[in-house]
């Protein structure tokens, strides 16, 4: 009996240089997982405009609006030769013949990424998103019947390059500029309190035998922390650090432990969320003054 050989999926061919990749498919078809194997920064997203006109990224009605910023970013972009990935729906005839044509005045090779995936597939998606982010049914089946069901079709439209998503090894895209990227110094800082209190975190020194130091900071008020390795009497890595000195027969300062954000608003507003620690006296303390 012989074994069946399974062929990896192909590698995404992306042109040396600058490109235009539209991605293809009905709102639920996967299309923003996809949009994610790319730099951030190259990625123009319907979705977000929306988001940022009515505070509903699934908000129709702000589509104008959202297509008006769109196109604005996407020619500045091109006119400065620089690698673009359009994620939207992209299913209409004339929506993608505006691409082709941008990408002909500005001289970009131009890629087609179609999605396969079956409407209701698409419909069920939306039952598990947030209310704010849910597309109507009639605009999936709609998106859903304007995507051309061959990359032949795509190519007659004018693509350069045309490809089936689920035919494409766009993991291994991922994986490949993730481990060359520089790694996240702010990295524990989102995983324990969120991308917005990261954005307002220094680090005053590089991590050294699992212990530093930092500040949450905006206009002049702050919150400072410490993170440490588990060990006793450590069996967390965050604590904040306290406005009040210990009061058990040593000035030095007072840490707690904190876990999350809400700990850290407890801590800004002079509560105490856990048992505070003093250094000086090596040991837990409930005086503070």
């Amino acid at each position: 009996m012989h074994r069946q050989i399974e062929l990896a999926p192909a590698p995404l061919r992306l042109p040396d240089g600058p490109f235009l990749a539209a991605l293809i498919g009905a709102a639920g078809s996967g299309k923003s997982r996809v949009a994610r194997a790319f730099p951030p920064d190259c990625r123009l997203e319907l979705d977000n405009y929306r988001w940022q006109a009515t505070g509903a990224p699934g908000d129709q009605t702000a589509t104008p609006t959202a297509r008006a910023v769109f196109r604005e970013l996407l020619d500045a972009r091109l006119s400065r030769h620089l690698p673009t990935v359009v994620d939207s729906t992209n299913s209409e005839f004339d929506v993608r013949a505006y691409l082709l044509q941008r990408a002909r005045s500005w001289q970009v090779p131009s890629i087609a990424i179609v999605f396969r995936t079956p409407v209701e597939e698409c419909l069920a998606r939306q039952e598990t998103r947030l209310q704010d982010k849910q597309v109507p049914p009639d605009a999936i089946n709609r998106q859903a019947a304007g995507v051309p069901t061959t990359t032949a079709q795509l190519i007659d439209e004018g693509f350069k390059y045309a490809y089936y998503a689920d035919e494409l090894d766009l993991l291994g895209l991922l994986l490949m500029r993730s481990a060359t990227a520089d790694p996240d110094p702010l990295v524990d800082v989102r995983r324990a309190f969120g991308e917005d209190l990261a954005a307002v975190f220094t680090w005053h020194e590089e991590r050294e035998r699992g212990f530093a130091t930092g500040t949450f900071a905006v206009a002049g008020r702050e919150v400072k922390l410490r993170w440490m390795d588990d060990g006793d009497p450590y069996d967390h890595h965050w604590q904040a650090r306290l406005n009040e000195t210990c009061t058990d027969g040593c000035p030095g300062p007072l840490w707690v432990k904190v876990s999350d954000a809400a700990d850290l608003q407890t801590v800004y507003l002079g509560g105490v969320p856990d048992e505070p620690w003093c250094d000086g006296c090596d040991s837990n303390s409930l005086a503070v003054g």
